[in-house]
């Protein structure tokens, strides 16, 4: 069975970590090629390439939720301490115990939740609170995240351009081939007419 043109085999191996889907990677390479309708195998390769660049960005961007959402326990934690803790109760043991256990309850517990809410709202603070210290203390992680999302921005604009450039020189190399074989035409036609007068 032949293949359609511009059909494009998958790569052999997926560049998939155990929790994500051969057939989300199928469909996002499915775009690419639809959009790019690659010709011949270095097309073909750099259709390869932004997917996998497009799919690791994708990844990144879920990351950086990932963890954030994963620093939540402990900056809400670091939160209730340091609001708990005040001069009436400072050497008192049990603050720190009280925080974790509020910090625990938050995730299961509705009335917990309705207590850390009134901590916060003592202190006219909400839940964005809990946010902005979970991304301050994972603020390196998300630093070097985004250095490496720049780094695949880059790549992925550098394929694009490679695409264009080998599109360009392949128009132009066609280009030059289809005119000299028209010249040739040209002069073959000439001699083949002058040979005609002079016989």
């Amino acid at each position: 069975m032949t293949r359609a043109k511009n059909q494009v085999a998958p790569p052999a191996k997926l560049p998939l970590l155990i929790t994500e889907s051969a057939d989300e990677f199928a469909v996002l390479r499915a775009k690419l090629q639809q959009e790019i309708e690659p010709n011949g195998i270095i097309e073909q390769i750099y259709l390869d390439d932004l997917a996998v660049i497009v799919w690791e960005i994708k990844r990144l961007r879920r990351s950086k939720t990932g963890i954030i959402n994963n620093a939540f326990r402990s900056a809400l934690q670091s939160l209730l301490r340091q609001l708990l803790l005040t001069p009436s109760n400072f050497n008192r043991p049990d603050t720190e115990w009280t925080a974790d256990a509020l910090a625990d309850g938050w995730f299961t517990s509705q009335r917990t939740r309705r207590v850390v809410l009134r901590i916060l709202h003592r202190y006219h603070l909400d839940e964005s609170a809990i946010e902005a210290e979970a991304i301050r203390l994972c603020s390196s992680d998300l630093e070097q995240l985004d250095r490496m999302l720049t780094s695949l921005r880059l790549r992925f604009d550098r394929v694009l351009r490679c695409v264009a450039d080998y599109r360009e020189a392949l128009a132009k190399r066609m280009r030059q081939s289809s005119d000299r074989v028209l010249e040739d035409a040209d002069v073959l036609r000439l001699e083949s007419f002058a040979d005609k007068k002079s016989a």
